[in-house]
């Protein structure tokens, strides 16, 4: 039987990093959206009907965006995080698109099921890094 994780604070480290992460990405597409929302209010008087699918996509779009060219997103650049692939490259455009669509299972229930994956599973990988085969870690391991 797996035990249970958190046994260091090398551990919650990690996990208060990537929770701090996902809050700073978040807030920054929030913002973005906001920002080119208002701005077609402005131009076009309103938002077209498919205006409410820009959002999710937009969020999505953003992680494969910047994992799949930098490996990471600015708001684990802010908090020393890296997305890695198995061979320890930096996670790659494949990746970035099969571990990102997978955030909808992992962002169930504010996140829980992204946190009880981590938590209890080795190497702190949450369900898109099973799948895609990343890891996240502080940036220099």
């Amino acid at each position: 039987m797996d035990r249970p994780r958190l046994e260091t604070d090398a551990d919650a480290g990690l996990l208060l990093r990537r929770g701090g992460a996902l809050v700073a990405d978040a807030l920054l597409v929030a913002t973005l959206f906001g920002l080119v929302s208002i701005a077609f209010r402005l131009l076009a008087g309103s938002l077209p009907s498919a205006g409410r699918w820009l959002l999710p996509v937009a969020y999505l779009g953003y992680y494969v965006a910047f994992e799949g060219t930098f490996g990471r997103t600015p708001g684990k650049r802010l908090l020393g995080l890296v997305v890695l692939e198995a061979d320890g490259s930096p996670c790659g455009p494949r990746s970035a698109l099969v571990r990102n669509p997978l955030r909808v299972v992992d962002g169930a229930v504010f996140y829980l099921v992204g946190l009880a994956v981590v938590v209890l599973t080795d190497e702190d990988r949450r369900v898109g890094d099973h799948v895609a085969g990343t890891r996240v870690v502080r940036a220099g391991e």
